[in-house]
C-alpha cells in the first residue's frame, strides 16, 4: 500500500499555521499585559494626583472670591485683583498641565523619535504632581543639558514613573532624599538615567530576581493580598531593553536603592 506523499506537509503545514496562531495569542496577550500595567502605574498614582487637585482648587476658588469681593466693592483694589487672578491662572495653568501629561501617558499614543531627557524628567516630576517636600522627601535633579535619546517617551516616562513611584513608596513616613541623574558616559554613545533614594534598601538575597514577573518585596496586605504585582519593574527591563539599553539595580540595607538606566544616545 503506497503512503500519500502530501500527508507529511500538509501536516507540516497545519503545524506551522498553529505555531503562527499561537505566537500572534502570545503577542496580544502580552500587549495587553503591556497595557494594563502602564494603566495600573498612573492608578497608583492616581490618588496623589486628586489630593495635589484638590490642594490647587482650593487657592483657586479663594483667590477668585477675594477679586470678586474686591471688585464689587466701592472701591476695587486693582492690586489685589491682579495678584489674585494671577495666583489663580498659575494653579490653574499647573493643573492643566499635569492633566494633558496624564493624558498622554493614559492614551498611550506615542512613537519612536528623539527625546530630551530633560522634558522626559520634568514631564514625570509633573505626573507624580506631589511636591515631595510635603512628604518630607527633598528631591535633587542633576541633568546634563542637551541630552538626547532615541526612544518612546511614552514608555519612557512610564518606566521613570515606576521607579520613581517605588522610591516615594519606600520613604513614606521616614523622609530622605530622591535623586534624578542624567549623564552622558565617557567613551560611549550611552546616556545614563538614576533614580536614586536614600530609603531602606533591598536585601542582597533579593536583588538577583528583582526584575523577574511576579516578584516583590512590598509584603502583603492585612487581608493576605499582595500590595504589588510584581510586575512594573519586569515590565520596566522589558521596555527599556526593547530600546537597546539595559538596566540595573545598586542597594544596601539601610542606605537606599540606585537604579541605573543606560539608553543609547541619540547620534
Amino acid at each position: 500500500m503506497s503512503q500519500n506523499p502530501s500527508a507529511p506537509h500538509a501536516l507540516e503545514q497545519s503545524l506551522t499555521q498553529q505555531l503562527g496562531d499561537m505566537q500572534q495569542q502570545l503577542d496580544s496577550l502580552h500587549g495587553q499585559l503591556m497595557e494594563s500595567q502602564r494603566l495600573a502605574t498612573i492608578g497608583t498614582i492616581a490618588a496623589v494626583i486628586a489630593h495635589e487637585f484638590n490642594n490647587l482648587l482650593t487657592p483657586i476658588v479663594s483667590y477668585c472670591q477675594y477679586a470678586l469681593q474686591t471688585a464689587q466693592g466701592p472701591t476695587p483694589d486693582m492690586e489685589l485683583i491682579v495678584k489674585a487672578l494671577t495666583k489663580s491662572f498659575q494653579s490653574a495653568d499647573k493643573a492643566g498641565r499635569i492633566c494633558q501629561s496624564m493624558l498622554g501617558l493614559a492614551r498611550g499614543q506615542s512613537v519612536f523619535g528623539s527625546v530630551s531627557v530633560q522634558k522626559l524628567v520634568d514631564e514625570t516630576l509633573l505626573v507624580m504632581a506631589r511636591d515631595p517636600k510635603k512628604d518630607a522627601i527633598a528631591l535633587r535633579v542633576q541633568v546634563q543639558p542637551d541630552l538626547t535619546v532615541f526612544g518612546d517617551p511614552v514608555q519612557l516616562e512610564q518606566v521613570l514613573l515606576n521607579l520613581m513611584i517605588n522610591a516615594r513608596h519606600a520613604m513614606l513616613g521616614k523622609g530622605g532624599s530622591l535623586t534624578i541623574k542624567a549623564s552622558r558616559c565617557d567613551g560611549t554613545d550611552e546616556v545614563k538615567l538614576q533614580v536614586i533614594d536614600s530609603g531602606p534598601g533591598i536585601a542582597e538575597k533579593h536583588l538577583p530576581r528583582i526584575f523577574e514577573p511576579f516578584f516583590t518585596t512590598k509584603g502583603t496586605t492585612r487581608k493576605g493580598e499582595a500590595k504589588g504585582t510584581g510586575l512594573g519593574l519586569a515590565i520596566c527591563k522589558e521596555i527599556v531593553e526593547h530600546h537597546k539599553g539595559r538596566i540595573e539595580v545598586a542597594s544596601e540595607v539601610g542606605k537606599g536603592t540606585t537604579f541605573s538606566i543606560y539608553l543609547p544616545a541619540e547620534q
